[in-house]
């Protein structure tokens, strides 16, 4: 019986229900939840910029910050958002439209520190996300180090306290 929390897993994805995923699936999330990030960046800029014309609408002139002050902005907003989506929901929107959930060691959504020390470690280092091209256990750098898993998980519910379906090479 399902709940309304509960969605039907696609037949064609029932196979890969509970699996780590691939980097495929992970860059495509990647991709969206930076975008989220740009659109974040880019809504501030358009408010802040709203904010000063009216204080002075005779002198406006839009701002423009240095490219590394508006990357450090991207980098912030991107490494908060990872946080919070994975502290509370345990996926973020990428990962929600790509069927994807992040946990811990023991299946279980991760803590807010946990989730705040993984950000960090994606944002500062991203291309510790294509060490699953290598490894056997389909993680990244980044679960490795952590003990996180990113699995396919098509599901809205939270998820149980069980661990990720085993791969080849896990034991």
């Amino acid at each position: 019986m399902s709940t309304t929390h509960d969605v039907a897993v696609p037949s064609e994805a029932r196979a890969f229900q509970g699996h780590r995923a691939g980097v495929v699936t992970r860059t495509a999330a990647n991709v969206v939840d930076s975008a989220v990030a740009v659109a974040v960046v880019a809504s501030a800029y358009v408010a802040w910029c709203a904010v000063r014309f009216l204080l002075g609408p005779s002198s406006f002139t839009f701002p423009a910050p240095k490219p590394s002050a508006v990357f450090a902005c991207w980098a912030v907003v991107l490494c908060l958002y990872f946080t919070a989506s994975w502290a509370t929901v345990g996926r973020t929107y990428g990962d929600h439209l790509l069927g994807l959930r992040v946990l811990n060691f023991r299946g279980e959504r991760l803590r807010w520190t946990g989730a705040f020390v993984r950000a960090v470690f994606c944002v500062v280092l991203p291309i510790g996300l294509y060490w699953v091209l290598v490894s056997t256990t389909n993680r990244s750098l980044q679960d490795t180090v952590l003990r996180t898993s990113v699995l396919y998980d098509w599901t809205t519910r939270s998820p149980s306290p069980t661990r990720p379906a085993p791969t080849s090479g896990d034991q």
